[in-house]
Formats: structure tokens, C-alpha cells, sequence
């Protein structure tokens, strides 16, 4: 696959494993990132494993830990002063890890009653809020539109416009989900603002608004989100970044690991062949 760009997968493809068997996982998927997460029943960025032995383990394999997925609900004003607190200690922890980009993921309840002005201020304050921990740690903050309809920051475009009223268009960038992209019916992408691309697959037979995390799959022709026409169009309008596999399907995390080598492989040859 070495004619393909450089990618990275999403620890969510195999959670049992610890983190540095999933690094090796992903260097014999010749995937060139993984990114790690503290939403799995471990919810330690490292799992247990010590900063020094997993940049050894990266080191070992030519591969980086590309980012932490994620600081939840960032942009809820009532969680401010929580969520500093929380995003500095995974920034500490990431530094350590050689990490450099944190994922933000929005406020998606249906008990959030905001108004749309007041969730793009309470966004645009978010930003600045933490602003000045990017800064001293040298980070890049990757906020995620999801594309639930209840999500307080569904589209790209929202995300966007608040990064630039922000001033600190240096210190974030917006992910591109190709599931969400599809879920939030946004037909602009922005290439130049992207920091990172998600992808994964669904599959024909539910209704857009009953398709959940779990039915998302590897990326092949049976695809209805046309991640094909997605990512070449980031690429093609200037996109430098890292496309990154992000699959929550049970049926992914059950494969072993030739399987998910050659799903990662047809995945690969599907999108870029």
C-alpha cells in the first residue's frame, strides 16, 4: 500500500487490545498513526502503559500517536472550568506520548435547549477559554461536528466560522467524519481548515436517522455515504492532513488481526486504487 497517502486507525477498531499490541496492529496495517481514546472500559489514555514505553513501542514501529479522541462536550459553558482542568491533564499525558492534536467533541443531548446564537457564543468563548492551554502546549485542538440532529455543533460551516471569530485559526482545525458529514446532509467541505479526516462505512437497510455509531464499518463499494467522493475532494481541494479508519462496529472489533489487515487493505485499494 505504499502508493496510497499515509493513514492512521482509530484505537475504537479493537479496544481489547492494550495500546502498544494495537500500535504494532497498525504498523502491520502499514497504517503510519493511531489515535487513542478515554472513552473505553480503560479509560486511561495509555492503558496502563508508561509515556516512555509507548513512544518506544511508536518509535519501534515508525509510527506517531497522532491524536486523543476526545475532550467531550468542550463547548457546554457549565463545564468550563471542569473541562480546562481535564483538557490540560490529557495534554500533559499526550505531550509525554509525542501526541500533538486533541479531538473536541460538541454537546450532543437532547437536553440542550440553547438557541443557535448562544451555542455559536458558547462555542466561540469555548475556543478562546482554551486557547492559551493550546498555546503553552503546543497543540492543535480538532473539533468535530457530529451530525446527530440534536448535536450542538452539527456542521462544519458552524465550526468554522467560530474558529475564525476565535482569532486562534493557528491553534484549531475542524475534522471531517465522513459518517457525520453524510448524517448532517452539509454539502461544503473545507479542505484548507481540516486537520483530520474520519472515515468509515455504512451499509444500505436503515434510514438516515436510526444509522447509529455501531453500523459503521470498514470503507468498501457497499458504502452509501460515498466516502470515495468525499475524501477525494479534500484531497483534490488541498487537504495535507491524515485520513484515520474510525469504525465502531462490533463486527470490526471481533476480527482478528489477518482480518483486520486485509479489511484495512481493501479499504485502502477501494478509496485510493
Amino acid at each position: 500500500m505504499s502508493q496510497f497517502p499515509r493513514f492512521a486507525v482509530n484505537r475504537i477498531m479493537q479496544p481489547s487490545l492494550s495500546l502498544s499490541d494495537f500500535i504494532r496492529l497498525a504498523a502491520d496495517c502499514q497504517a503510519s498513526g493511531v489515535e487513542i481514546r478515554n472513552d473505553l472500559a480503560d479509560p486511561s489514555l495509555l492503558g496502563g502503559e508508561s509515556p516512555d514505553y509507548v513512544r518506544s513501542v511508536c518509535r519501534e514501529n515508525d509510527l506517531e500517536i497522532l491524536t486523543v479522541n476526545a475532550l467531550q462536550r468542550f463547548n457546554d459553558p457549565q463545564l468550563f472550568p471542569e473541562k480546562e482542568e481535564e483538557l490540560n491533564a490529557i495534554m500533559e499525558t499526550a505531550a509525554q506520548a509525542g501526541c500533538r492534536m486533541i479531538v473536541l467533541c460538541p454537546v450532543n443531548d437532547p437536553d440542550d435547549h440553547r438557541g443557535e446564537a448562544e451555542r455559536h457564543d458558547d462555542l466561540v468563548a469555548a475556543l478562546r477559554r482554551y486557547g492559551p492551554l493550546f498555546e503553552t502546549h503546543d497543540m492543535i485542538g480538532l473539533v468535530e461536528p457530529l451530525g446527530f440532529e440534536i448535536c450542538s455543533v452539527r456542521t462544519k460551516a458552524q465550526a468554522v466560522k467560530a474558529i475564525k471569530e476565535s482569532g486562534l485559526s493557528d491553534r484549531y482545525r475542524i475534522v471531517h467524519d465522513t459518517f457525520h458529514h453524510f448524517l448532517s446532509g452539509e454539502e461544503k467541505i473545507f479542505p484548507a481548515e481540516t486537520g483530520l479526516i474520519h472515515a468509515s462505512g455504512v451499509h444500505s437497510g436503515k434510514p438516515s436517522a436510526e444509522i447509529t455509531d455501531d453500523d459503521r464499518l470498514m470503507v468498501g463499494d457497499e458504502d452509501i455515504m460515498d466516502n470515495k467522493g468525499q475524501i477525494k475532494a479534500l484531497y483534490a481541494g488541498g487537504f495535507t492532513g491524515i485520513m484515520s479508519f474510525e469504525p465502531f462496529s462490533p463486527e470490526i472489533q471481533k476480527l482478528s488481526p489477518d482480518q483486520m489487515r486485509e479489511q484495512v487493505r481493501l479499504s485502502m485499494e477501494y478509496l485510493f486504487g
